[in-house]
């Protein structure tokens, strides 16, 4: 199997989208935390971004079980044995 085939089947981000996409995860965090705090009378609007919280904490558990560390380790070492 080539490397090509490797990488389409693999189920994990490539590396340089790691560090973006959590700044901007964290980001959306830190503002609905922001809003929330400062506007706790106004629930008309922000149980939507309690919601909207929630999903981004999910969305980090789904991109910490896309790009663990082990699996990265392991396509180095596989990619040094090959050389």
């Amino acid at each position: 199997m080539s490397t090509n085939q490797q990488d389409q089947k693999s189920s994990a981000l490539p590396k340089a989208w790691i560090v973006p996409i959590r700044l901007g995860i964290y980001s959306v965090l830190a503002a609905c935390s922001a809003y929330i705090y400062f506007n706790v009378g106004d629930l008309g609007f922000t149980h939507y971004l309690v919601i909207i919280s929630i999903v981004a904490v999910a969305a980090m558990a789904l991109l910490d079980c896309k790009v663990s560390e082990a699996y990265w380790k392991k396509r180095e070492k596989d990619e040094q044995a090959s050389e």
